[in-house]
């Protein structure tokens, strides 16, 4: 990376003689008048206005038309102009006002009686002593002639300070400002470099530039590509670059990893068939989501990413399922978003999806995509009424929540009408409603009781207020016993006082589990069996060699391990060892220090935890029991289960 103080006239003509080009990625010119006013105010003031960031590299990388008018392309590799543009155009354009592309001069303006530069009105352009600012730029400008011109003698007493100070102007075209050269042929390198630049903006990704390099090699493919997302924005089916550039890389055979989308074989040919597939893998998937999943917007994902594998799969299906793999399909859709399948090491999974998809075939296929978007869970473990604790409506229980109450046709508690997810009456559209509203139960409980999932139902904005700040034991009595079971509220008055609050929330827990369980096609919640804690390990991921299963210890033995923190229990991964406390009662995991410090909900949630932070690459799926050693017995922590 280069540094160096260069002459704004010379980086002015660099970018009109096209030495310096705006790469595709940049944003389009959006300087106000007053933004370039205060530019040339500040550099007249002598303030910082930051530095210009240059990108060097033999790469082609496509550019897009700047807002001045630049000579033929230069005959040696460009400059990119990452970070400056507003400044470095707003210059051009006071500098040599013909250079403005849509032919509108700026008339920006210096008052050298009060030192300021001014956007004139009609009646200010009149006044002589309000100086054209690119006059005074000009090489071989004389001031005295301006003065004069402007009906200022010699003989004025302010003639010699009035000549300084449009000297001072002049003199910006000569003062110094930092430049910046990064030298890289590195893509992704520079779009990360870009992103973090434009964070003050339009936050720009990956996807932007791989979209820019997609331009410069196929002549129609930024308009084709913006003609389609505008499609699946008036579907309500809008999803981010990055998630649609995943599937066409992988159509286009170079793995989930996208900017192996500007590799040297990927030509305009090529570019356009995966692309076209694209487009016809995604209206698949689109259809199969809204028809079959009752997800009616993109919103509803947990992630955009969900939509890359049903779009794979009918993609080489030529859109066609065979009977009962719709209902496979659908369940895979539900566990991907319940369990945050693409929270991590996105391109890794789908790299290992889309391999699947092409290698297997009929209830084994699915079988697999399902455990591994069970993540540490086993593929048919029903969810517990416990894991719905602490869950908030940002949570992916949420929206598979929406979803069970549309597929589940439930009315709205007032109207009596099925909600709609796209109302056209403003009053009929969805919120979620606290069920125990706020107002009463804030003083008396925790937040994380009354502004969990177990407390919130879906009710149009006319009901909300209805109800307003009154307790479920009121205003539920006006309210079918039909329209509350379609949103799982629990049938007994008795529940729905302020002091039976707690039981309320646990009895509904209960109620929503199994409506998890059943969209999941997991078992129902039974309390009368103890609920497993085991992991399906993936067959081709690294693997922990485990002994035999240890002898159980009970009862007195395990209070025997106790210390004032919990059982003490350790892991040793990657040659390191990391040290930990588990509580029998809860089994929460808490490790105090270093790698994947933090509390966790079960030992395999911070054995997952713990292998992510010391080994990002592999797969972090682990079964806790057999992960961790309790340290005074050096048994396996399965051991005390």
């Amino acid at each position: 990376m280069g540094l160096a103080n260069q002459k704004i006239a010379s980086q002015i003509e660099d970018l009109l003689q096209g030495k310096v080009v705006i790469p595709s990625i940049q944003r389009d010119f959006v300087w106000m008048r007053p933004d370039v006013r205060d530019l040339f105010d500040s550099l007249y003031r002598g303030y910082p206005v930051g530095a210009l960031l240059l990108w060097k590299t033999n790469l082609t990388v496509p550019f897009k038309t700047a807002a001045v008018v630049q000579a033929d392309k230069s005959a040696h590799q460009p400059l990119y102009l990452l970070d400056g543009q507003q400044r470095l155009t707003s210059l051009a354009w006071v500098y040599r006002p013909e250079s403005k592309a849509d032919g509108r001069l700026i008339d920006l303006r210096f008052d050298v009686r009060t030192e300021e530069f001014v956007n004139p009105s009609a009646i200010q352009g009149k006044d002589p002593l309000l100086f054209r600012v690119s006059t005074l730029l000009q090489e071989n400008v004389q001031y005295h002639e301006v003065l004069k011109a402007a009906g200022i003698d010699y003989s004025a007493p302010q003639f010699g300070a009035w000549m300084q100070r449009l000297q001072k102007v002049h003199d910006i075209r000569k003062q110094e400002i930092a430049v910046i050269t990064y030298e890289s042929d590195d893509y992704e390198e520079v779009a990360e470099l870009f992103a973090r630049l434009n964070k003050g903006g339009r936050r720009l990704s990956k996807g932007d530039l791989v979209y820019s390099a997609i331009a410069a090699r196929w002549s129609d493919g930024l308009d084709t590509m913006d003609a389609f997302h505008q499609e699946l924005r008036d579907s309500n089916f809008a999803l981010n670059r990055e998630a649609v550039l995943r599937l066409t890389s992988l159509l286009a055979g170079t793995g989930a990893h996208h900017i192996k989308l500007i590799g040297a074989d990927m030509d305009e040919a090529a570019l356009k068939e995966a692309w076209h597939a694209t487009e016809r893998a995604l209206r698949f998937a689109i259809d199969f989501l809204k028809g079959e999943c009752s997800i009616p917007r993109s919103e509803v994902l947990s992630s955009p990413n969900v939509t890359i594998v049903p779009a794979l799969l009918l993609h080489h299906r030529d859109g066609k399922l065979r009977p009962g793999e719709a209902q496979l399909l659908r369940r895979w859709v539900y566990t991907a978003m319940a369990f945050s399948h693409y929270s991590l090491q996105v391109e890794g999974k789908l790299d290992a999806e889309a391999r699947l998809i092409k290698s297997r075939e009929g209830e084994g296929l699915f079988a697999e995509l399902i455990r591994r978007a069970s993540g540490t869970r086993s593929r048919d473990s029903a969810l517990h009424p416990r894991d719905l604790e602490q869950k908030y409506s940002t949570h992916p229980f949420f929206k598979l929540l929406y979803i069970a109450a549309l597929r589940g046709t439930a009315r709205d508690w007032a109207t009596n009408i099925a909600i709609s997810d796209q109302p056209m009456s403003s009053g009929a559209k969805i919120e979620f409603h606290h069920v125990f509203p706020r107002a009463r139960v804030q003083g008396t409980y925790a937040k994380e009781e009354w502004n969990s999932l177990a407390n919130l139902a879906f009710v149009t904005g006319q009901t909300n207020k209805m109800i307003s700040s009154r307790l479920p034991v009121d205003y539920m009595a006006g309210i079918a016993p039909e329209r509350l079971a379609e949103q799982w509220i629990p049938g007994d008055p008795e529940l729905r006082s302020l002091d039976r609050f707690p039981d309320f929330l646990a009895a509904r827990r209960s109620l929503l589990a199994n409506v998890l369980n059943e969209l999941l096609g997991l078992p129902r919640y039974d309390a009368q069996v103890i609920p497993r804690d085991t992991d399906e390990l993936p067959a081709d991921e690294q693997l922990i060699v485990e002994g035999p299963t240890a002898p159980t210890l009970v009862g007195a033995a395990v209070q025997e391990l106790r210390t004032k923190h919990g059982v003490e229990i350790h892991a040793t991964y990657e040659g390191q060892r990391v040290d930990a406390y588990y509580d029998p009662a809860s089994r929460v995991v808490r490790i105090p220090s270093g790698p994947g410090r933090g509390e966790y909900e079960t030992p395999s949630g911070a054995a997952v935890a713990l292998v992510h932070a010391l080994n990002p690459h592999v797969n972090p799926n682990r079964n806790g029991w057999t992960f961790w050693t309790v340290t005074a017995t050096g048994r396996l922590l399965q051991s005390i289960r």
